[in-house]
Parts: structure tokens; C-alpha cells; sequence
């Protein structure tokens, strides 16, 4: 799991706007594979936010937790993958300050944009408008460019696919891939319609871009997702189809059979469908169409 602090002077404002809209983005997506929390360098009091920020935060319809302000510890910056502050006096703070980080940076820098976020302290409600349209101008961006976005890995299996769905996920996530699980979640005996689906309604509701889907042979997980419009689900056991079905029908979701292929095979799979894109020839095209008829 990958670990996101954000960083302000007092944690009562521009870092819990940031907090709250990754916080929105990962519910809405239902993404488990990333954890965030904010913190000030200098909270002397569990304070509360700032109304404004607050206000600002409610008004554009992203849930607000239980939330007061807390220092950034020690414990926290080692165990963090990324701390994004918002000025470049506090990175530097965190830096000649806290040791054991592995990444430090502006939330600007991250997102690839001059200028850092205005602090709105003490100013008029304006200010604060004009900081929480920066904030989420910085936060789509690292959304869609460095956190996967939407366009993420679904996964889903049923009992006999489990074990090898644990290691696709692993290899995935190894691979910097955001995935979204959508079980099954034990090797107790479960049927496999209902995880194909899910997977499928993934790509219908553009929750995910691509499905990986596996059970006993593959054969019936890949045709309870087919049922679903839109869906092109195709079963694999070789490479080779791996990276045609991905070339000429532009499938949508990968399936396999955990007793058909074994774990190096599957992922040298599932490396050949992620890392191979559409043809768009005409002639895909046309018979893509056909089959959508």
C-alpha cells in the first residue's frame, strides 16, 4: 500500500483540502491500494480546521471526516512513500528536520506546475476560493498522471483462481499498476458469475480501463463476462494470444485458468496483454463493430 502525507505549517487548511480530495477520489473509485493522512510541521493543539477550508471543501460535495490538525512525526515520515507539501520552505523544513524519507516534494512539483499553492491565512474568502481551485487543479493532474486515475487494473477470480490472483496482484503493484480487487477474497468455494460481472460493470462504469479475470479453466468466468455490453473478455493461456486479442479485438479484460497455466506463465500473460495496445486498423475496427451489433 502506498502511503501519501500531506504536508502544510498548521494542518488546519491547504493540506486537509488536498487530504480530502484524494480521500474523494480514492472512495468514489473504491481504491484500497493507497492510504493518505495530513499533517502540520508546527501544531501546537489538536485544532480544527479552518471553516473556510472547511466550507470550501463541503460546498463542492467531498465528504468530510472527524478531522483536527496533528503533528508530522518521525514514525510517520519513514513509514510514507511520498510527502507532498505545499511550499517550498516546507519541504525544505522536512528535510533538514525529519531523516528516513524515501520521497519529499511540492505538491506543485509533483503535479508539474510552476508556482506553489497560495496560503490564504488571514485573508478573505477570495484567497481561500482561489487556494482550493489550485489545490484541486494539482490534484486532478496527480490523479490522472501518478496515481493511475481511473485507469486502473480491475481484478476478480473465484476460489480456484485465488492463489494466482494474489500473485497477479502482487506483480502488478511491483510494476507500479494501480489495481482494484473485486474478490473473491478467500479459497472458500464461491461462483465465479459473480466476480466476472463485477469485473465487467468495472469497465462499464469506466471505474477501471482493462479487467484481469481467473478461475479453475477460465472458461466460465470469461463467458459470465462477456454477457455484459461492451465487454470483451478473452481467454489466454499463451502469450502470443495474449498480445493478439489486445492487437485485433481490443479485448477489455484477460481471462485465465489457474489449473490451465501455471504463475510464471501467467504473468508473462498478463505482461503481454497490459503492455500491448489496439491495432486501430479499419478492419479491427469494423469487426469490433460487428460484434457490438
Amino acid at each position: 500500500m502506498k502511503k501519501i502525507i500531506f504536508v502544510s505549517m498548521h494542518n488546519t487548511c491547504r493540506s486537509f483540502m488536498a487530504e480530502s480530495i484524494l480521500r474523494q477520489y480514492l472512495e468514489d473509485t473504491h481504491r484500497t491500494d493507497i492510504e493518505v493522512i495530513s499533517r502540520g510541521l508546527v501544531v501546537l493543539f489538536p485544532e480544527p480546521v479552518h471553516p473556510k477550508a472547511a466550507d470550501l471543501v463541503r460546498q463542492s460535495g467531498i465528504k468530510i471526516i472527524d478531522f483536527k490538525a496533528s503533528q508530522l512525526t518521525q514514525e510517520e515520515v519513514e513509514e510514507s512513500d511520498l510527502i507532498l507539501t505545499m511550499s517550498d520552505d516546507q519541504k525544505e523544513k522536512v528535510l533538514s528536520e525529519y531523516h528516513g524519507y524515501k520521497e519529499v516534494v511540492t505538491i506543485n512539483e509533483y503535479a508539474n506546475n510552476p508556482g506553489g499553492v497560495i496560503d490564504p491565512y488571514g485573508m478573505d474568502e477570495e484567497a481561500y476560493e482561489k487556494c482550493f481551485v489550485q489545490i484541486t487543479q494539482f490534484m486532478q493532474k496527480i490523479w490522472n498522471e501518478k496515481l493511475g486515475g481511473n485507469n486502473m487494473i480491475g481484478i476478480g477470480c473465484d476460489h480456484g483462481g485465488y492463489a494466482l490472483k494474489q500473485a497477479v496482484i502482487k506483480h502488478l503493484q511491483d510494476k507500479d499498476y494501480a489495481v482494484k480487487d473485486y474478490g473473491c477474497y478467500s479459497e472458500e468455494s464461491c461462483d465465479y458469475p459473480i466476480y466476472g460481472k463485477a469485473v465487467a460493470k468495472g469497465i462499464q462504469k469506466e471505474e477501471i480501463e482493462l479487467g484481469i479475470l481467473i478461475c479453475g479453466t477460465g472458461i466460465g468466468i470469461s463467458i459470465a463476462a462477456n454477457k455484459e455490453k461492451g465487454v470483451r473478455a478473452a481467454l489466454c493461456s499463451d502469450t502470443f494470444s495474449a498480445k493478439a486479442t489486445r492487437e485485433h479485438n481490443n479485448a477489455n479484460i484477460l481471462a485465465m485458468g489457474a489449473r490451465v497455466v501455471g504463475e510464471g506463465l501467467a504473468l508473462e500473460i498478463v505482461d503481454a496483454f497490459l503492455e500491448t495496445k489496439f491495432s486501430n486498423d479499419e478492419r479491427h475496427i469494423r469487426r469490433i463493430n460487428m460484434i457490438e451489433e
